[in-house]
């Protein structure tokens, strides 16, 4: 593969490597030129594939277009579908993603990030699942999860929109509406869903259920929905659950056939993170989405406003999020 030069665009274009150089890099180094030609630059160096020598940029003390991100390795699959519409809302902005992950452990986050920093990343963005003990971050990091971080932007979908909705569907039907999350109250996730159904079914504080599963959930998510059902819910009368993601929906919604229960007339069903199973399965799983691409360009409005000024002001954007009804519904 033939390395493309500042030099090649620049005889595309007709016009100085020093004119392309500025137009890549976002330095203004006194060279003046039109805003289409340098779109015209950009659109050259996307076609030939020109990808700027990092090593040489961070050097010369140049911005190096390159985000670094921290995820939790176990987390769930969303976070990587999240993690994806992070690297479009980046891509089209000019900026690579370089990816670190870890897990319930502080001195391997911070190991990774500062070997983010070691690469000349131009600011970190964080998923609040990665937080272990209070971060010991600089100012050019921002989050994204579902409830703002203090100290720091933060980009989070707001959960209680889709709870809202789910509300006033479930009141026209008078449902017994109940809460299955898990009860690792570590997560932010877990705490947002908790504190939503506490705000938008305020009478149903007795009907907030909390699963207790091994780490390796896999094996007994199954018995568990089983167990939660003959044994909490259908002794409560409970006719409507939202539950804390689209895999334990789909458990419940086995248990509910097996034991003979019809979906949704006798219960129904609304998973979260509108997984792609959702509208393949039988019935097809109504579910919380959490408006990914929305939350991809919060994340990057935020992360370039740290960029161009490091002291700025904390700002948090809240992405609101919507419930997708299907047949469990």
């Amino acid at each position: 593969m033939t390395t493309v030069r500042l030099i090649d665009i620049a005889r595309r274009v007709g016009v100085s490597s020093g004119t392309v150089s500025a137009v890549l890099s976002g330095r203004d180094i006194g060279i003046r030129f039109s805003a289409e030609k340098a779109e015209e630059i950009r659109a050259v160096a996307r076609e030939l594939n020109y990808v700027p020598n990092i090593s040489a940029r961070i050097l010369n003390h140049q911005a190096s277009f390159t985000l670094g991100v921290m995820l939790d390795s176990e987390d769930t699959p969303v976070r990587f579908r999240q993690l994806a519409a992070i690297e479009r809302a980046a891509s089209r902005r000019g900026y690579r993603l370089l990816v670190t992950e870890t897990h319930n452990d502080p001195v391997s986050q911070r190991k990774n990030y500062l070997t983010l920093k070691q690469y000349g990343v131009d600011g970190v963005i964080c998923h609040s699942n990665t937080l272990t003990a209070t971060p010991v971050l600089e100012e050019k990091t921002v989050f994204y999860g579902a409830a703002p971080v203090a100290g720091f932007s933060t980009a989070y979908y707001d959960i209680g929109a889709a709870y809202a909705e789910a509300a006033a569907f479930f009141a026209r039907d008078r449902r017994r509406t109940a809460l299955v999350i898990s009860d690792n109250m570590n997560y932010d996730s877990v705490r947002a869903r908790r504190g939503a159904f506490l705000a938008h079914f305020p009478d149903a504080g007795g009907r907030l259920y909390q699963l207790r599963l091994t780490d390796d959930h896999r094996s007994d998510i199954r018995a568990g929905m089983a167990e939660l059902l003959e044994q909490q819910l259908l002794p409560a009368g409970i006719n409507a659950v939202i539950l804390q993601n689209d895999s334990w929906c789909l458990a419940l919604t086995a248990e509910a056939t097996r034991c003979g229960l019809r979906v949704p007339a006798d219960l129904a069903l609304i998973g979260q993170d509108n997984s792609l199973f959702c509208a393949c399965s039988r019935p097809a799983l109504s579910s919380i989405d959490s408006n990914l691409q929305a939350l991809g360009e919060a994340v990057l409005e935020l992360m370039l406003e740290r960029i161009a000024q490091a002291d700025a002001p904390i700002r948090d954007i809240a992405v609101p999020t919507k419930l997708i009804l299907r047949e469990s519904t």
